[in-house]
């Protein structure tokens, strides 16, 4: 994508401070198992690859998938400093993603956890990106987002869409909920002025059967 390539010299500095008291507090909600491994989606420049490091307690594997090259390579900068966690990171439209692939890059076709954060409100795709994506993951698995969302499209939030090309009216957490019984969501009050939406967190475990699409 054309705007975060632009925008990648200045991602972390400028919103890397902005974002970390949220995006701390929503991985709290994690709770990954030791060695791990997790597939990022629209990992951006790796800001959520030291949380995931120390869910998986220092050693693990993660899958970065972005479409923009620019956030890639701030991402692979973050990649070198995760000690014993294994990064591989792919460029490419989420919506493409196949077990084949993920298989060709770290030796197995399905992973413990995926995460999205900051990026369903970004794809194009986002739907299909969801459903691939949750192929990927093993039963028992948890399945995290966490983004923004914004009931209504007030001049503030036409603004920070036309800004930053997204769209924060998505309800992205729904095809999760609808596939997952155990399903969590909250808001993370107050972040609505900041952010033109509000920040929320949703989780859910990927049942041992799952439900077709």
């Amino acid at each position: 994508m054309v705007l975060y390539d632009f925008l990648a010299p200045a991602y972390d500095p400028v919103l890397k401070p902005i974002y970390a008291p949220f995006r701390r507090r929503a991985f709290e909600a994690l709770n990954l198992a030791p060695g791990s491994s997790v597939l990022d989606l629209a990992c951006g420049t790796g800001q959520n690859f030291s949380y995931l490091r120390v869910e998986m307690e220092g050693h693990g594997k993660i899958v970065g998938v972005d479409i923009s090259k620019g956030m890639l390579k701030k991402a692979e900068k973050a990649a070198q400093r995760q000690g014993r966690v294994q990064v591989w990171l792919l460029k490419m439209d989420a919506a493409q993603l196949t077990p084949p692939l993920l298989e060709q890059t770290i030796g197995q076709a399905k992973v413990d956890a995926v995460v999205c954060t900051y990026g369903f409100t970004a794809m194009k795709n986002w739907e299909e990106a969801f459903h691939r994506s949750f192929e990927l993951l093993k039963p028992g698995g948890p399945y995290f987002i966490h983004d923004i969302h914004a009931k209504k499209r007030t001049p503030h939030v036409k603004a920070f869409e036309i800004a930053t090309q997204v769209d924060l009216t998505r309800k992205s957490w729904e095809p999760l909920q609808a596939r997952c019984p155990d399903f969590h969501f909250e808001y993370l009050d107050p972040s609505m002025h900041l952010f033109a939406g509000r920040l929320f967190v949703a989780r859910g475990i990927k049942p041992t059967s799952a439900p077709a699409r």
